[in-house]
């Protein structure tokens, strides 16, 4: 609750400095959830928040996050290609680690970057007034068709909690989450929550969500919408990169960048990220050369892949 109220403060900082500027971010996933589906935002523990801005706007948001005390975080790995979000920390004493994640694509897979965008989000956002005056979120019908996809990533990609690896979508948090939202939705929003996961190929997905927070949480939904979302139609490509191995993951995202010059770039970023990456990821490797290290990295990866 201590940790919640700093965050809260220096949120309010940043959200009035970049409306200041002109900038308004979208936020969404936990501190998004915190400040409109529950009851208190120190009930919905995690570990960062998550904003979109356009691309063009990253420039002036590091500008001015630097102004506030956050640096950005060189372990996380930076491309065109390869990741569409930048972290940045600010080191609280007596409060903690405060993280900003910044997208400007709504998820580093190319296949799942293309669900959503800074601009559809920001038409149907909603206020956040009790994060801050200047706080925009993603509308309830955004909120849980992002919960489901971001739970179903999770079936194959790590989260981290302490610096440890989970490969878990059953996350009780998230399915709580699921549970909270579809609670708060209107009978025109469960409509509309089904259309948009039917346009963007996220039936499925859904469908594994909403049953999973029914079975945990008996989470009411008029059985109308089930038979809606229960309803049998061509395999989704989503559906299928979501529960596909990473080797398969990896070959969708490459050939859904489209042209040879794009899959060479993110082949390039892929093999060769930048040295300041390289050395956050190896501080015990001070001596060793690069090549070594980028060696190192090909070797780790071939070991995930086998």
């Amino acid at each position: 609750a201590m940790w919640e109220l700093r965050h809260q403060d220096l949120m309010g900082q940043v959200l009035s400095q970049l409306a200041l500027n002109g900038i308004q971010p979208v936020l969404f996933k936990g501190t998004a959830l915190a400040y409109s589906i529950y009851s208190s935002g120190s009930l919905r523990i995690r570990g960062d928040t998550d904003l979109i801005i356009p691309l063009g706007e990253l420039a002036p948001f590091t500008t001015i996050l630097a102004t506030l005390g956050f640096k950005r975080d060189v372990a996380l790995v930076v491309g065109e290609l390869i990741s569409y979000q930048a972290g940045f920390v600010r080191q609280e004493p007596g409060s903690g680690v405060h993280i900003l994640d910044v997208h400007w694509r709504i998820n580093d897979s190319e296949i799942l970057s293309r669900l959503f965008s800074y601009e559809e989000l920001h038409q149907r956002s909603q206020l956040l007034p009790g994060l801050s005056s200047d706080a925009l979120a993603v509308g309830l019908v955004d909120a849980l068709l992002i919960a489901c996809m971001h739970r179903a990533k999770h079936k194959q990609s790590a989260y981290y909690v302490d610096g440890v690896a989970y490969y878990d979508g059953d996350r009780l948090i998230w399915l709580y989450d699921i549970h909270l939202l579809l609670g708060r939705m209107s009978p025109s929003q469960l409509s509309e929550f089904v259309a948009q996961a039917m346009k963007k190929g996220l039936r499925a997905v859904c469908l594994e969500g909403v049953e999973l927070a029914q079975g945990y949480f008996h989470t009411p939904v008029p059985d109308e919408i089930m038979l809606e979302l229960r309803r049998s139609g061509p395999p989704e490509t989503v559906a299928r990169y979501l529960n596909g191995s990473l080797l398969l993951r990896r070959w969708m995202d490459f050939k859904a960048l489209g042209n040879i010059y794009k899959q060479f770039q993110f082949l390039k970023e892929k093999v060769f990220p930048p040295v300041s990456y390289m050395r956050s990821k190896n501080p015990d490797a001070t001596f060793i050369s690069l090549p070594s290290l980028y060696l190192r990295r090909a070797m780790r990866g071939l070991r995930k892949r086998s």
